[in-house]
């Protein structure tokens, strides 16, 4: 598909999720850089309040689902905070999620080796 304006706002946070799943589990580059890095991360719409967790397990994206995390429970995760168009542009692969950082419309809480391997993923998957 072709990825415009109209096919952004015509598509939810959730399959736009799902498209970035199926984009990672089919590149093996992406998968060569996640050997070792488990990890959830927790995609938080902070206008709407959509939230999503997706499972990094053995260089597999394994798990796209609705909801959160229970407290406390911040082993491996990763959070990505911003408003939900902001988030539709990052996992469509329009906008680069490192310009959204600096720009301050997205929040990323993490160890900073992940803040590193996910603008790597970006560079890998979508070539920003």
């Amino acid at each position: 598909m072709t990825i415009t304006a109209q096919t952004i706002v015509e598509h939810s946070l959730l399959y736009w999720l799902e498209d970035f799943q199926q984009r990672f589990n089919a590149n093996p580059r992406a998968a060569k850089l996640t050997a070792g890095w488990d990890r959830r991360l927790l995609v938080d719409a902070t206008d709407s309040g959509a939230r999503y967790v997706l499972t990094v397990a053995d260089a597999v994206l394994v798990e796209v689902r609705e909801g959160g995390v229970a407290a406390g429970d911040t082993d491996g995760l990763v959070t990505m905070s911003a408003d939900e168009t902001t988030l539709i542009a990052i996992f469509s692969g329009v906008t680069n999620p490192s310009t959204a950082l600096i720009d301050g419309q997205l929040e990323v809480y993490s160890d900073s080796r992940d803040k590193v391997k996910l603008e790597a993923l970006a560079l890998v998957i979508w070539g920003l």
